[in-house]
Formats: C-alpha cells, sequence, structure tokens
C-alpha cells in the first residue's frame, strides 16, 4: 500500500514512516533508516517517526543520535511514554542513572499503566541501593496490576510482606521468557560459575566421558550445563518452565530431550529414572526446599547424585531461608544440610563457593551434592 502511494506522491511523509517500520519489522535496518530520515525532513514535527528512527539508532549501536532522536521526541509530544521509556533504557546503558530516574518517572506520568517502566525503574533503585524506594515502585506497580506476578513477587521481595514459599510458575516463567535471548551475554558479564562449579564437583565423583548415566538438568535454562554434561551422559535430558530458554537449549543440540514443565513435578512423575539430578541456581527461587529435595531423591537410582547450588544467606544465618531484595532465595548451610538428611540424601557435602558477580561484589552460594543409598 504504502508503495503504491509513494508512486504517485513521492513526498508522502506518513507512507515514507510506515513503510520504515515495515523495513524495520523485515530486518532491513539500512532502508528504515533512510525512509525515516525522508520523512523527518518532510515533517520534522513528527514525534513517533523521532521514537522510531531513535530505535534504529540504537539498534545500529548509535547512542548519541539515538539520545538526539528520543529527546526530539519527547520535546514534540511531553507525554510520549515510549520515548520517555527509551530515554531511560538508553540512560541506563550510559549508567546515567539520575536521567534514567527521571525518565522512567516521566513514563509513568504521562502512563500509570507502562508495566515495564515500573519494572525498570524498580530494578534500577535497587542497582542504586534504594531498595525502600523500590519496595514503593513495586507497590504501586501491584495496585495498578494486581494481577501481575513480578509485581507481586517483587513487592513481596522488597517489602518483606507476603512473602511466598517459592516464586510463583507465573513468575519464573515471564521473567525468564522475557531473559532469553540476552541470559548467556549477561551471566558472561557476571562471570557466571556454577555450571563449571558443577560439573568440576560431579567430575570427581562419576566418571566423565564415557556416556554411560542418564542425567536430568533440571533447571537448563539456555543449556549453560548441558553443553559441560553431555559427555558423561548416556541421556541428557532437560526441563524448564520457561519455553524461551528452552528454545535457546535446542539450538545447542546436547540435550536428548527438552521437557516445559515445573521441575519438582517432572522428578516426582519420574521415578528412578536418573543416575544425576543437576540443578545449577534454580533452586534461589525456592524458599522452601523440602519439596524439591523429596523430588529429587524419588527420580535417582540407588547410588544417584543431586547437585545443586544455591544463594548463601551469610554468617550470621538467622533463618533457614529468606527472600533477598533481588527477588531470589538465600539459604542457611544449616538448613540445606538438614533438608537433604530429611529426603534420605546420604555422603551430604555442602561447599562454599562464588557463583558470580553482582553489583561489584561477590555472591556467595553453596554448592550442595548428596547420595541416595545404594
Amino acid at each position: 500500500m504504502y508503495l503504491g502511494i509513494l508512486s504517485r506522491n513521492a513526498i508522502d511523509a506518513d507512507a515514507l514512516h510506515f513503510l520504515g517500520l515495515l523495513r524495520l519489522h523485515q530486518g532491513r535496518r539500512p532502508a528504515a533508516t533512510e525512509l525515516m530520515q525522508r520523512s523527518l525532513k518532510l515533517v520534522p514535527s513528527n514525534p513517533h517517526a523521532w521514537n522510531n528512527l531513535g530505535n534504529l539508532y540504537m539498534a545500529d549501536g548509535q547512542e548519541d543520535r539515538a539520545e538526539e532522536a528520543y529527546t526530539q521526541a519527547t520535546r514534540l509530544a511531553p507525554k510520549l511514554a515510549d520515548a520517555w521509556y527509551n530515554l531511560g533504557i538508553l540512560f541506563r546503558r550510559k549508567r546515567n542513572a539520575d536521567a534514567a530516574l527521571l525518565s522512567f518517572r516521566r513514563v509513568l506520568d504521562s502512563n500509570p499503566r507502562f508495566s515495564r517502566a515500573y519494572e525498570s525503574l524498580g530494578l534500577l533503585l535497587y542497582r542504586m541501593g534504594r531498595s525502600d524506594l523500590a519496595a514503593d515502585v513495586y507497590r504501586k506497580w501491584l495496585e495498578v496490576e494486581p494481577g501481575n506476578p513480578v509485581a507481586r513477587h517483587m513487592s513481596a521481595a522488597t517489602s518483606g510482606e507476603h512473602v511466598p514459599e517459592r516464586a510463583e510458575n507465573r513468575y519464573v516463567e515471564k521473567v525468564f521468557n522475557e531473559f532469553a535471548s540476552s541470559f548467556d551475554e549477561s551471566l558472561k558479564n557476571l562471570d557466571y560459575a556454577a555450571p563449571q562449579l558443577l560439573s568440576a564437583a560431579l567430575s570427581e565423583r562419576i566418571a566423565f566421558g564415557d556416556s554411560s548415566l542418564d542425567v536430568l538438568d533440571a533447571g537448563c535454562g539456555t543449556g549453560l550445563c548441558g553443553v559441560l554434561l553431555r559427555s558423561t551422559a548416556k541421556t541428557l535430558t532437560g526441563v524448564d518452565l520457561s519455553s524461551g530458554m528452552l528454545l535457546r537449549a535446542r539450538e545447542r543440540k546436547v540435550y536428548d530431550e527438552l521437557v516445559e514443565a515445573e521441575l519438582c513435578q517432572y522428578m516426582g512423575s519420574r521415578p528412578a529414572a536418573f543416575d544425576v539430578v543437576n540443578c545449577a541456581d534454580t533452586l534461589v527461587y525456592f524458599g522452601a526446599l523440602e519439596d524439591a529435595a523429596h523430588a529429587a531423591r524419588a527420580s535417582l537410582r540407588p547410588n544417584g547424585i543431586f547437585a545443586f547450588t544455591v544463594e548463601a544467606q551469610g554468617d550470621a544465618e538467622p533463618k533457614p531461608y529468606a527472600i533477598g531484595k533481588h527477588g531470589r532465595y538465600t539459604h542457611s548451610r544449616a538448613y540445606l544440610e538438614k533438608v537433604m538428611d530429611s529426603a534420605g540424601f546420604e555422603r551430604i557435602e555442602c561447599e562454599a563457593v562464588v557463583l558470580r558477580k553482582e553489583l561489584g561484589a561477590d555472591v556467595n552460594g553453596y554448592l550442595i551434592m548428596g547420595r541416595t543409598p545404594a
């Protein structure tokens, strides 16, 4: 349609703009940028075209030009929430926290139902060490969207009120479906070590390289552990709640089977099916671990191994487990050992490890292993 309009009138700004959007959706960014620029030369007062041009510059890594385009969009339309949100993301990337905060707040002034702005603002405040302000943001978000699982979970985490025993499935699905495309790169930047730590610990206890064991990667994510476990597995199964993460795991082509399911239910439905259950950082979204430990025990054969990592609660360890302001749970060593013993595991080991970096500091955790009776 737009091509037809342009063939009759080569100076139709709206047609140029919408054709640019079409080219963007087709993945033809240079053509899209050129069309958007032509549109704005004809009608420089179109804030939506400036916002879309900013998106194109961002996709090409031209952050300064993107900032100019977004800023022009907000000047022309002070209540254009999308442009303010894009500016906030850009300022956050540039590590200009104050400007990002202002931009996200302008989004919510313009559109109080803009979910992504609440989430981005709350996360930014947490990273700035202002969990008190983050709690207020999440509380307001929950008032606006009482059915939103992310708002509900993060409001509980930052306020300490109505804390669930574990993150609900909908929260985990939503967060990791949205995170899937950038998951590996993000963890690489955080020096994420859990898969390597688990693989190294398992290699001291089972035969790597002979492909003799049935292995379950519980909470497999994008398959970071699967690559390391493949050589020891006769069969390698991955289970995860997130379809987006499983899509990435499938691309690695190391699993014999990938299953979209809740891991406790899945393990409970597969009695004595595995020799090893590996679980890297998945149980940080569980507070109470009894169900997970018993389900793992049921899914293992005699002399099977359950190995997993969680975040450590700290030296004081006042509670068996607690939710952190970041939304993940931390656990005490005494509680972890008690849970494993109660589930029927033997030769229980609990080693202090560093799982990754966060906010420039080490994230301390535990690597726990136990065997089923022979």
